[in-house]
């Protein structure tokens, strides 16, 4: 429907039309107007503090949704340049919510099945829970060794604690090497996850060097859809990364 205020009220009153007053008697009972000509028509939104703004799905949704503050970790996964399937699984590797042995081994079983029995696919050595695969597994231990590096990350542990750490004490920063870092953190964790599930139900597997040549190549691949600011330290990253200096530019951020 298009009709406008000013289709319906005139100098003598309203002007509804009869089945609106059938259905809807209150209708006649509305006060008079006064219509500035001069004003188009628009929509606002009366929020939760008696304030009118301009009506968007943002405004509403702030009101309507049950507001917490930010976590900490919040600027370390959900980024600008982020992918959004490995910031889906770095979301619940922080939450704790990835459907792991020790996390399955609590569950009410019922039936033969005995959850002490399983052990981690990638290193057959115990049960896998999220501290283990990332990445104290000796195969997962090998895939992060093999991509830190170029991550500017030499320093930082295989312990998921430590990892995390720097994560969050870094994750505002906009430089190219801390979202570099981001991005390696999240396909390292995405493709260890991924060759874990793919072990449990295939007889299928990769060996640690071809994933850790899968993690940088798409790690590559998103940094070729980025641009860069012009200083020494990027073009040192960009040569790291055998990466084209046509993704400089003179802007304040990558991004």
């Amino acid at each position: 429907m298009k009709t406008r205020v000013a289709d319906i009220w005139c100098q003598e009153g309203w002007r509804w039309p009869r089945n609106w007053i059938d259905r809807f008697p209150v209708l006649a009972n509305l006060s008079p107007l006064s219509l500035v000509a001069t004003k188009r028509d628009n929509l606002v939104w009366k929020n939760r503090s008696g304030t009118q703004v301009d009506f968007s799905t943002s405004a509403v949704w702030d009101d309507i949704r049950n507001g917490q503050d930010l976590v900490p970790w919040y600027d370390a996964i959900w980024f600008p340049q982020a992918i959004p399937r490995h910031a889906f699984i770095m979301w619940l590797i922080v939450n704790k919510k990835l459907k792991t042995q020790d996390v399955m081994s609590r569950w009410n079983s019922s039936g033969n099945a005995n959850y002490n029995l399983l052990c981690c696919s990638l290193c057959t050595l115990g049960p896998d829970s999220h501290e283990h695969l990332f990445f104290e597994c000796s195969f997962g231990l090998q895939i992060w060794n093999g991509v830190k590096g170029l991550a500017g990350m030499e320093e930082v542990g295989n312990k998921w604690d430590s990892i995390y750490e720097y994560l969050v004490r870094f994750g505002r920063s906009k430089s190219a090497r801390i979202v570099i870092g981001k991005l390696v953190v999240g396909a390292t964790a995405y493709f260890v996850w991924q060759e874990r599930n793919v072990r449990l139900f295939s007889t299928n597997k990769r060996s640690a060097s071809r994933l850790v040549e899968i993690i940088l190549a798409t790690v590559r691949m998103k940094l070729h859809t980025m641009r860069f600011k012009r200083t020494c330290q990027v073009e040192r990253v960009l040569q790291e990364w055998s990466l084209p200096r046509g993704l400089l530019v003179d802007d304040d951020d990558c991004g």
